[in-house]
């Protein structure tokens, strides 16, 4: 299958489309095409940054020019590629009301109890579409759609590493301090970004499954700290 569109993004990348939604099968194209340059042998490939729908493959133009570079792109067989075994990561989430900071905005806007939202927020198996944003934040699909809220209208100027947002039907978590728009509704205690380890900066990756699952005040500060 080839991809629906490939186009120039700037003078040293290319920008490849695989679907117009956000979808489980566009990802799946997505992660597909991504191990299919990195198990080609294409010259002057460099970094790949993939997105829900979209791959930008940068390139050193003086080793490949663009036509042959995109005549390549276009003859990669994903559908020969196998997608690993999903990679399923438990994160610990407090949602008391010190790291809950936007739980009583989340329950106005749902219309549902505390005990309902952190039962729902907890009850999914969520996918890892994508790495953006900052180091180590990774977006979720698969959020129940009685939680949707929406982004606050004013962002906070610093949010807490760890914290456990929900905005329109994703649901995330802040791997460093930042500012952020994002409804807070718990925090983990687990770092997500580590810089100082230099064979794998990012505990979660692209394409892991993403469970929650509820712990104590008590449990965070004596347990996980």
């Amino acid at each position: 299958m080839k991809p629906l569109k490939i186009e120039p993004f700037g003078d040293a990348a290319l920008l490849v489309t695989l679907g117009e939604v956000i979808s489980l099968e566009v990802h799946q194209k997505v992660v597909s095409f991504v191990r299919a340059i990195e198990s080609s042998s294409i010259v002057g490939v460099g970094e790949l940054i993939s997105s829900y729908n979209t791959v930008t493959v940068y390139y050193d133009f003086l080793q490949i020019p663009y036509s042959e570079l995109k005549s390549q792109l276009e003859e990669l067989d994903i559908e020969k590629i196998s997608i690993p075994e999903k990679n399923i990561v438990q994160i610990p989430v407090c949602y008391d009301e010190e790291f809950a900071l936007d739980m009583k905005e989340v329950i106005s806007k749902t219309n549902l109890s505390k005990e309902e939202i952190v039962k729902l927020h907890t009850s999914k198996e969520y996918l890892v579409y994508m790495l953006g944003f900052m180091p180590g934040f990774f977006y979720l699909g698969g959020m129940d759609t009685r939680l949707r809220c929406e982004r606050k209208e004013k962002p906070r100027l610093k949010v807490a590493s760890g914290s456990v947002g929900i905005a329109g039907g994703q649901t995330g978590v802040y791997p460093l301090d930042s500012p952020g728009g994002w409804q807070i509704i718990g925090k983990s205690p687990v770092k997500f970004f580590d810089k100082s380890n230099s064979s794998n900066y990012f505990k979660i990756q692209q394409g892991d499954g993403i469970r929650f699952y509820e712990i104590s005040k008590d449990e965070f500060i004596n347990t996980f700290q």
